[in-house]
């Protein structure tokens, strides 16, 4: 039945760029998970759970392709190649991709997806002829590989639960398809494959131990016969039975024929099997092996969770792109130098944390460096003076400043842990106040002070709230410090929810003038559960919470408070930053939002729909003030967008304008003035010195021109001169500019 229809997109991407202009995005993911992967003739494809990438076999060099390159998603599932050298893709949410080699342009199947199935993973796809196959989480389709139509799908295969799962799906003479419940083979000359009587169903307790529980993978031909992968050894089909072959007691994952030989994987073994004799090729002790492909020259490629692994003359490697170590962006921030530093999980999801600067990944964890107690970093902050600090989930806090580390923990401090593990402490937060002070939440703490500090004099003290008071049961979590040097944090998952305040009053001794208090929902707060904070650059304080975003415009009167960001109503907010412009980066649940340095217009939204953001669901985001990035932190991959929010100049240097000539006209896009001091005006003068635009810039290092004149109309073909200046005057630079009108 023709269950399916057809719709298809066509997105056209460039293999590399010069310089990323404004509005351009990049996808920045851990390509070493490893799902399937295809043989070419120049080189081999992967589906990764970070997207897709190609080894080259000229150079070992590597191509990449995410969602920023026009794919529809980054948890690629399987791959195939045709008979027109195209490379078909599958992904976990049911896209299809499909890559032309030849202009590099991608079709979108998105019928799949588009069902209301809450399964859709793509499990499999193979091609024979003209016919591609397509195994789903509901069933398998065929599609007509010249024109990307559905030649048909089938939802009820033979005897087996409507919608079963089909992990793979095979054609010889017959259409073999492998489901969860067993294996369906086409009846010879049945045509409507939609009936159940066109299929022989064979389900996998008929000849399988059901201990472990029964599962099969992959049909293929090898010598003329019909071989079956199970978790229990490879089977042969003879008189309409499943019988045993070889490799028994063996959970084959994958098969492949080579020649007279048929090579297997099971989740860590490459065995080979010829002329009855089985020899084992090559053993992993760490990687988990999800599936095998081999070249022309017999190389044997295993795609694995830890890279690609290459085995050619009885040696093996492992290959991936440089990238981060991991999908999980649990937090982020950027150093004044404009690199980029992740922090990675917690409860043993950590990988360390990354340094990334613009090019190329660093990994910090326990196997690259002794030093460190722990790879579950779960926060890092950034200082102004470049001191990175790392706040463990367990094991205290790491400062990493001159390529040295120094590690504070119970063994050589007086913090306090949880209350069953006193040298457990999780520190969710961190940041320094203006005068270089390092302030620390302590989740849980058994001492039941939940907010440290570690003074410029390397001397550690505690305080603790009574106003209300907190005890070891509370979860503190954000940290924010004011321009009062006031410490903002929010108790969220266990004890009395809200936003707390504090300030020593320039005396860490001297506990009697301390400013203490708390704020909810009864304050005017939209929630009582805090989910994110930020101060911007005019020092109001921006609440995020589970219904939307507050704001507090004058912090040393906190219960002033004002409801702001409107088109977040009811929005939950996982994150905020601060722009160059003074505008608003929200992370929700539902995609990141910009908001104007006010809050009240909505300048820009993003989700995974409209843009190539990897998911919806946003952990994190950090601002490269110095090159106007907005880094964005998912589950799958770091989404990485170049916008027009750069840092302004301290004084003029040389003025960029861009592109020159400029030309103007139906289609045509602004030009772009770079190199700007804070809050600069623009003058634009003809030839004959007659005024022709008069604006202020948005503040930042870039500004545009539209190409009008006052009056609103473009202007004509000729030269013109522009003018930037600050706000006294007294830094003036001048540039010009061809302009062509259309």
């Amino acid at each position: 039945m023709r269950a399916i229809k057809i719709c298809l997109i066509l997105i056209a991407f460039s293999t590399s760029i010069f310089a990323q202009a404004v509005g351009q995005w990049k996808i920045y993911s851990d390509m070493k998970s490893i799902n399937d992967a295809v043989v070419t003739s120049s080189g081999v494809w992967t589906a990764t759970e970070g997207a897709a990438f190609k080894l080259n076999f000229a150079d070992s060099s590597y191509s990449v392709i995410t969602k920023a390159d026009g794919l529809n998603s980054q948890a690629l599932t399987a791959i195939a190649v045709d008979n027109s050298n195209r490379i078909w893709f599958g992904s976990n949410e049911g896209y299809i991709n499909i890559l032309d080699t030849k202009d590099n342009s991608i079709k979108q199947i998105i019928d799949i997806f588009n069902t209301d199935k809450t399964q859709k993973q793509i499990n499999g796809i193979s091609v024979k002829g003209d016919s591609v196959f397509v195994s789903f989480d509901f069933g398998f389709a065929i599609i007509d590989a010249k024109t990307f139509s559905f030649i048909d799908s089938f939802l009820k295969i033979g005897n087996f639960p409507t919608e079963s799962k089909v992990i793979s799906t095979f054609k010889s003479s017959l259409i073999y398809a492998v489901t969860e419940y067993g294996i369906a083979v086409q009846k010879a000359g049945a045509q409507n494959l939609s009936v159940p009587e066109s299929w022989d169903t064979y389900s996998l307790t008929s000849f399988l131990p059901s201990y472990p529980s029964p599962s099969a993978s992959r049909v293929l031909q090898f010598n003329g016969q019909i071989l079956l992968a199970t978790s229990n050894g490879v089977f042969q089909f003879i008189n309409k039975s499943w019988q045993p072959f070889a490799f028994q007691n063996n959970n084959i994952i994958d098969m492949i024929a080579s020649g007279n030989s048929l090579l297997v994987i099971t989740p860590s073994q490459l065995l080979k099997y010829t002329n009855g004799q089985v020899t084992l090729l090559y053993e992993s002790k760490n990687a988990i092996f999800n599936s095998i492909t081999v070249a022309g020259d017999q190389t044997i490629y295993i795609s694995s969770t830890l890279g690609l692994i290459e085995f050619k003359n009885n040696k093996a490697r492992t290959m991936y792109p440089n990238g981060p170590a991991g999908n999980l962006f649990v937090n982020l921030s950027v150093d004044p130098a404009g690199n980029l530093w992740v922090a990675t999980g917690k409860n043993n999801t950590g990988k360390g944390f990354f340094k990334f600067d613009g090019s190329a990944w660093k990994v910090f964890d326990t196997s690259t460096n002794s030093v460190l107690p722990t790879n579950d970093y779960y926060n890092v902050f950034a200082a102004p003076d470049s001191t990175i600090y790392l706040c463990s989930w367990g094991w205290g806090l790491t400062i990493y400043k001159n390529n040295t580390f120094q590690v504070y923990n119970a063994s050589n401090t007086d913090l306090v842990g949880i209350s069953n593990a006193l040298s457990f402490i999780a520190i969710p937060d961190c940041k320094t106040d203006s005068k270089g002070n390092l302030w620390i939440l302590n989740t849980q703490s058994a001492s039941r002070k939940p907010l440290s500090v570690f003074t410029k004099q390397n001397k550690w003290i505690h305080f603790s709230f009574s106003n209300p008071t907190l005890s070891e049961k509370d979860n503190v979590e954000k940290l924010v410090i004011d321009q009062y040097d006031t410490k903002w944090f929010t108790v969220t998952v266990a004890g009395r929810f809200g936003l707390y305040y504090f300030n020593e009053n320039k005396t860490f001794d001297d506990l009697t003038d301390d400013t203490q208090g708390y704020m909810n929902s009864s304050n005017g707060l939209l929630s009582d559960l805090i989910t994110a904070l930020a101060v911007d650059q005019r020092g109001y304080l921006w609440v995020g919470t589970n219904v939307g975003l507050n704001v507090i415009l004058n912090p040393s009167k906190p219960k002033v408070t004002s409801n702001l960001g409107l088109a977040l109503r009811n929005q939950t907010i996982t994150c905020i930053a601060i722009d160059p412009l003074d505008q608003k980066w929200i992370g929700t649940t539902q995609g990141v939002f910009v908001l104007s340095s006010d809050g009240i217009q909505l300048i820009g939204q993003y989700d995974s729909k409209n843009s190539p953001l990897p998911s919806d669901d946003i952990k994190s985001i950090a601002f490269d003030a110095k090159n106007g990035i907005a880094y964005i932190g998912t589950d799958y991959g770091l989404a990485a967008l170049q916008t027009s929010s750069v840092q302004p100049l301290q004084s003029f240097g040389e003025v960029f304008v861009y592109p020159n000539p400029f030309v103007v006209g139906d289609g045509a896009t602004s030009l772009t003035i770079d190199g700007l001091v804070g809050n600069s005006s623009i003058k634009i003068f003809t030839i004959s010195g007659k005024l022709i635009s008069d604006f202020t810039t948005p503040g930042g290092r870039i500004a545009f021109w539209d190409g009008k004149d006052l009056n609103g109309n473009l202007v004509p073909t000729g030269i013109y001169i522009i003018v930037s200046y600050d706000q006294e005057a007294n830094n003036v630079k001048t540039s010009k500019v061809a302009v062509i009108r259309k």
